[in-house]
């Protein structure tokens, strides 16, 4: 386990998220994704469900989306498709790929987990269904 690089960005809805101010409070979902990516559209309902089912079981839960610019995808496109799936949890545009830097992320879609302690505690290169992101996240929250 290592400490999650910190970062801070500006979200779609214009609120900061910082990723230290969630250590000792929150646990961390990233996922790194573009709109014309096909394994990132087909995994975002699951990603909704389980934010959804989470949100019901405890608070102490952050999603983040990151559009990570690729190709001709623009920020209008990643907020067009946010909106026509009805995603309500937070996304992100991660200029020039910073934070994707940072995470050495290099495929599409990737999900870093980082625990309540501000750890990378898992990141998973594939789509993820509902079942696999709840059990991830109650397994890093020790229950």
């Amino acid at each position: 386990e290592s400490k999650a690089p910190d970062f801070q960005l500006t979200q779609f809805d214009g609120s900061e998220f910082r990723l230290s101010s969630q250590a000792g409070e929150n646990l961390v979902v990233l996922n790194f994704w573009y709109p014309t990516c096909p394994p990132c559209r087909e995994e975002m309902p699951s990603f909704e469900a389980a934010w959804l089912r989470l949100q019901a079981d405890a608070a102490n839960i952050k999603f983040l989306g990151f559009f990570v610019p690729q190709g001709f995808d623009s920020e209008q496109d990643a907020r067009d498709f946010v909106a026509e799936l009805g995603l309500t949890y937070g996304f992100a545009t991660d200029i020039s790929a910073q934070v994707a830097k940072m995470f050495q992320i290099e495929v599409y879609p990737t999900t870093v987990f980082i625990d309540v302690s501000g750890r990378v505690f898992k990141t998973q290169i594939s789509v993820l269904d509902e079942e696999k992101i709840i059990s991830i996240v109650r397994e890093m929250s020790g229950g």
